[in-house]
């Protein structure tokens, strides 16, 4: 058996489907680790970037798509309206921009709610997070970059110019934008808590 198989005493067994916490954050920290430790391989042995290149860089990004996903999925409760059919079906997608399109203004909506001036949309950190995102998907618009040699079509995945990439400076900036991200996350389920909190408390004044 590959799966369910768990050897008496040994500590490389993982648990799965865990019940104590969501179970999106297995996911999406998991991508974001394995990024992290694939780059502090390469940065204390000076060897086998020219492999671990594609992996990290697309774990990387999948750890953005599902950062983002999720807290897209965070703001109806706290906004009070649905999701668009629009914005349910960039979440079937892998398109960072979209996503991010998709979000900016739902932050700026649960800002204005909580008054969080931070969320507003003319704020500098919004306007990093822009950038990253365009470069990302500038390159990798449909997560298969760094996945596939070639495209479906046939076409080459990277362009030719591109020689090289400095794995370091990535994860450096990457690391920036998922601890935005997961700030993000943090501070609406904080939000979460305090509008059931409030909501509960009326229940029981009026029942």
């Amino acid at each position: 058996m590959l799966f369910g198989v768990s050897v008496p005493g040994s500590r490389s067994s993982a648990h799965v489907n865990i019940t104590w916490a969501a179970p999106e954050i297995g996911y999406t920290e998991g991508y974001r680790r394995g990024a992290r430790l694939l780059v502090e391989h390469i940065v204390g042995s000076q060897r086998d970037q020219d492999y671990l290149v594609y992996p990290i860089i697309f774990l990387y990004r999948h750890h953005i798509e599902l950062a983002l996903k999720n807290i897209i999925l965070r703001t109806p409760y706290l906004i009070a309206r649905p999701l668009t059919d629009v914005e349910k079906q960039h979440l079937e997608r892998h398109r960072l921009d979209l996503l991010w399109q998709d979000l900016k203004p739902l932050l700026s909506a649960v800002g204005e709610a909580a008054g969080w001036d931070f969320l507003k949309l003319d704020n500098p950190d919004v306007e990093g997070v822009d950038s990253y995102i365009h470069q990302l998907t500038a390159l990798d618009p449909n997560s298969y970059s760094f996945r596939y040699t070639r495209s479906k079509k046939g076409t080459p995945s990277l362009p030719p110019d591109l020689k090289y990439i400095d794995l370091g400076h990535f994860a450096e900036m990457l690391e920036r934008l998922a601890d935005y991200l997961d700030g993000l996350d943090t501070g609406l389920s904080v939000l979460e808590e305090g509008k059931a909190e409030m909501e509960a408390a009326h229940r029981d004044y009026y029942a």
